[in-house]
This record gives C-alpha cells, structure tokens and sequence, in this order.
C-alpha cells in the first residue's frame, strides 16, 4: 500500500519552506519595487511633475469612467478614486497618501500582482 503521511507536498516541512520562500520572494519585490520608487521619487522632484504608477478603470459606462490612479510624487505616493464624465460632476471618492516603503509593503501584501506588474513596467521606464 501507498499512503500520502510521508509525502513531502503534504508534510508540514514543506508548509514551512513554502512559507518562508513566499516570505522572502515578497520581500524580495517589496525591495525592488521600493527601490525603484526611490529613483522615480527624485526624478519627480528634479522635474516638479508626478510618475504615474498606475490607472485602472474600475467601472465604465457609456458616459462615465471610475478610475483607480496612482503616482510617485516628491517622497509619496498617492492613490485616489475619480469619477468624471457623462452626467455626474467630476470628483474624487477616495484619496490615499503612502510613504514609498508602506506602498511597496502595501501593493505586495495585498497581492496586488497586476498593479505591481503595471508599476513596475511603468517604472521601466523612466
């Protein structure tokens, strides 16, 4: 007979290893991206424009947008909710201000891959 008790996949072992490579590849992007949000940050600074992070339609009629925006400015990063278009007026649901480290914690956290993906991609090039 062949029974899965030894089975490494199984084994809390590897629950232990697996968390901590998890741990450790999240710090790894929070790293990265948080270096990447330093050099945006004084690019920002130098030009007195802010680095869009991100935008990220979050409901679209035929008239109107509600949109996610984030971008790098001076040594934050904001993050808001706009709505415009159609009939509504123009304005802002949600605003949110992150030091670079706290929103580079944040986005890897939450698992926000494709936001992370997109800040990165974003950050590419500057």
């Amino acid at each position: 007979m062949n029974d899965n008790k030894g089975d490494i996949k199984t084994s809390p072992l590897h629950s232990q290893i697996k968390e901590k490579g998890d741990k450790a590849v999240k710090q790894w992007l929070a790293d990265r991206l948080r270096n990447k949000l330093q050099r945006a940050s004084i690019l920002s600074l130098q030009s007195h424009k802010p680095i869009i992070l991100y935008r990220k339609d979050i409901e679209e009629s035929e008239n109107a947008v509600e949109e996610e925006i984030s971008y790098v400015t001076g040594k934050h990063v904001v993050q808001f909710m706009y709505s415009y278009g159609g009939f509504i007026p123009s304005n802002f649901q949600t605003i949110e201000v992150f030091t670079l480290d706290k929103f580079a914690k944040w986005i890897v956290q939450e698992q926000q891959k494709d936001l992370l993906l997109q800040c990165i991609d974003n950050l590419e090039l500057k």
